[in-house]
């Protein structure tokens, strides 16, 4: 009985398809699709097994899509759309501002490690001028040097470790990184000073209709380029440990013992600055031959300075750290490596 219905059925559908088939060819569809409601129609048609059927390219092929597109608004289409909104969601400002840090924080890593590599040169170079012996040598204030011995050091054990770069976080900062950073600071100091002169004298100019003489060997241009000197560095040292020159060389001032100095610290070493540099610079010479490459305005404020960049590791340039991995590949009994900073 079941069987005969199915039959009937199949009967019917064929007859339906042929009828329709006719139908499709004889009549107009523009006037059948005008009395067919096409939402019941779609609602029981199996569009997955119509679409199987369709030729999509040929159907593409036969559409004008430029003809579309010339009937859409595209100003009222977006209109609704929050573009602002759709960019977050895909992740592209992250994406520019990580691979922007990382372009930027790499290029910077590469000309320190130059500077660092140039340090440890020097360095090796006065030791033996001086014949200074193992025990003279300091790596750096000893709660930073005691923190760093509980990672592992990449200057000992197997062939592959020994190809890492050594660090040198926490470490004494030698002459030639710190004669780089003196150098950008007065630079910015000069820089800045000059700009604040000229913003100041247009401004005056505007609003008094009097000039400002920008002459500097007078007393109040003297006067006031040592007030603003002495604000850039110790302001930049009192809130950040470092300054801009500093910043960008990887280095910052520490107590001697490698904590982190107060105010009255940072302010008492800005103040004796000056005494390195009279008497012909001999203070800032003690950075080249002293063991611990602090200055005489160091020593007096009882600070030092070492390398420290941020979150990421100081490192030897690689081909440095190879030479100096196969000169001294025996490690110190404390755990750490021997090498100078």
């Amino acid at each position: 009985m079941t069987e005969g219905r199915q039959n009937s059925k199949r009967l019917l559908g064929r007859v339906a398809g042929a009828v329709t088939e006719r139908v499709v060819v004889t009549v107009d569809p523009d006037i059948v699709l005008e009395h067919v409601d096409l939402n019941a129609l779609l609602s029981r048609v199996d569009l997955d097994a119509v679409l199987a059927r369709v030729d999509i390219d040929a159907l593409l092929a036969r559409v004008d899509l430029n003809t579309l597109l010339a009937d859409v608004d595209m100003d009222a289409l977006l209109r609704d759309v929050d573009v602002e909104a759709l960019v977050r969601r895909s992740g592209i400002p992250d994406i520019v501002a990580e691979s922007t840090y990382s372009m930027a924080g790499s290029a910077l890593d590469v000309a320190r490690r130059q500077l660092v590599g140039l340090d440890v040169v020097v360095d090796r170079v006065v030791d033996r001028l001086m014949r200074r012996s193992e025990d003279e040598l300091r790596e750096g204030p000893s709660s930073l040097v005691a923190a760093r011995r509980g990672t592992p050091d990449p200057g000992n054990g197997s062939a592959r470790a020994r190809r890492v770069r050594r660090s040198v976080s926490g470490h004494y900062a030698g002459a030639i990184s710190r004669a780089a950073a003196a150098a950008i600071d007065g630079l910015l100091i000069a820089g800045l000073y000059t700009v604040g002169v000229a913003g100041f004298g247009f401004l005056l100019a505007t609003f008094t209709s009097r000039s400002l003489t920008d002459d500097r060997s007078s007393l109040l241009g003297i006067a006031a380029f040592t007030i603003w000197a002495f604000s850039y560095v110790f302001i930049s040292l009192a809130i950040t440990g470092r300054t801009m020159g500093k910043g960008l060389t990887g280095l910052r001032v520490v107590r001697a013992d490698g904590t982190a100095p107060g105010v009255r610290t940072m302010f008492v070493r800005t103040l004796v600055l000056p005494l390195s540099v009279v008497f012909l610079g001999i203070g800032l010479l003690l950075i080249v031959v002293q063991r611990e490459h602090r200055s005489f305005h160091d020593l007096i404020a009882r600070t030092c300075v070492v390398y420290d960049w941020g979150d990421r590791s100081a490192e030897m340039p690689g081909p440095l750290s190879d030479f100096l991995n196969r000169a001294q590949p025996e490690a110190h009994p404390s755990g750490a490596s021997r090498s100078r900073s």
